[in-house]
């Protein structure tokens, strides 16, 4: 009898202890919940925020603060960098133009390399985990790499740089322009969306702006023609074009 009370004051002890532990565990769980939903909120407002800011410079500044970076977020630095980037183009070419400001060239070319290998980076190393990404997310991060490397050509042409390097550079731009064509395709965008890689990929890939240039023009001669070219194929807001019309059969 004593055996058989031991017993069951065992068990209800054993029980109350269980009960105690489960209570602990979804308390916890309850605590881990609420932070987890508490900072998501946090975050969506933050980053609608930064989304309403006009200002590129602020915009980047808030979005480099959020926290995790989730890869929604390193996309939105990146399409502010690139309007950055075309401020800090239009300045180079304003100083490069006016012999008053032709000595600030150099500044202007060196504030843009930093920011477009910024972007290219941010770009490469969001992208290195392709697999977890949305094709949304994907083709746009390969687009943004592609224009942020054409502009990188026409900056190294402005500081003199071998016409071969920058024709390589070029085709790193093509590789990533057919990759975001890819993506974008999964991606089941609609059809003004697809276009915007396929537009930056046609226009680049035209003869006049990557064939081989004539063997018997001086280094002079090919990096300004070149440079020219460039520029009229700089892709808009956002490192995207204003397309053609997507049934545009394309040699990937």
């Amino acid at each position: 009898m004593k055996t058989r009370t031991g017993i069951t004051i065992a068990i209800i002890i054993l029980l109350s202890a269980a009960f105690v532990l489960l209570g602990m565990y979804g308390i916890r769980e309850y605590d881990a919940r609420a932070t987890l939903e508490a900072r998501n909120t946090l975050l969506k407002q933050n980053l609608q925020k930064a989304d309403a800011m006009t200002d590129d410079y602020a915009a980047v500044a808030a979005l480099k603060k959020l926290s995790p970076a989730l890869p929604e977020i390193k996309l939105r630095i990146v399409q502010r960098e690139w309007g950055l980037s075309l401020q800090l183009m239009q300045y180079l070419q304003r100083a490069r133009d006016n012999n008053e400001l032709q000595n600030e060239t150099d500044a202007y070319a060196a504030r843009l390399k930093t920011l477009l290998d910024e972007m290219i980076e941010r770009c490469g190393s969001t992208l290195a985990d392709t697999a977890s990404l949305s094709p949304d997310i994907v083709w746009q991060l390969y687009n943004a790499a592609g224009s942020a490397k054409v502009m990188s050509a026409f900056v190294m042409l402005e500081t003199e740089q071998n016409v071969d390097t920058v024709q390589a550079v070029m085709r790193d731009a093509l590789t990533d322009y057919k990759a975001a064509i890819e993506a974008v395709d999964k991606a089941g965008a609609p059809p003004s969306q697809k276009n915007i890689p396929r537009w930056n990929f046609e226009v680049l890939s035209g003869e006049e702006k990557v064939q081989k240039l004539q063997v018997s023009m001086s280094d002079a001669e090919k990096n300004q023609i070149l440079k020219e070219n460039l520029e009229t194929v700089i892709p808009e807001i956002g490192g995207y074009g204003p397309g053609e019309p997507v049934e545009t059969i394309i040699k990937k």
